[in-house]
């Protein structure tokens, strides 16, 4: 099923993000944010026949949320924003091509893709709990 690696891609970003503590700068209330649209993402039913559909409006929600954390960090994470920002774009694209034409090859990349933004999200989220 080609489904299966969506779940897979999901669950993966979803356990890359934690949350901030009780009172929290702005640039924490967007991480949450951000840690929530992850986590309904998290929550598609891969199998159902809106699953990359739903995954595309996620990554939109997600996008949203991204952009929040950037406005709200100003410079003081403005490196590690541009490398999640880049990596966001990337994962876009490959869940675009694979929403376009699943294949292997789309679903690996779309894989490979969500890594790489699960390890950059990581980063910069420990950078700004630091802060929290």
């Amino acid at each position: 099923m080609k489904l299966i690696p969506i779940a897979a891609l999901t669950l993966a970003l979803a356990t890359s993000l934690t949350g901030c503590g009780e009172d929290q700068a702005a640039v924490c209330s967007s991480v949450d944010d951000l840690q929530t649209s992850v986590d309904e993402v998290r929550d598609i039913d891969v199998s159902s026949s809106g699953a990359l559909g739903d995954l595309e409006s996620g990554l939109t929600a997600i996008g949203s949320d991204l952009s929040d954390v950037k406005s709200d960090a100003k410079t003081e994470f403005s490196s590690q924003i541009d490398t999640v920002q880049a990596s966001f774009d990337a994962l876009t694209e490959s869940v675009d091509a694979a929403k376009a034409s699943a294949s292997a090859a789309t679903l690996s990349a779309a894989a490979t893709a969500l890594s790489t933004f699960g390890s950059d999200v990581r980063t910069l989220i420990t950078d700004v709990q630091e802060t929290c």
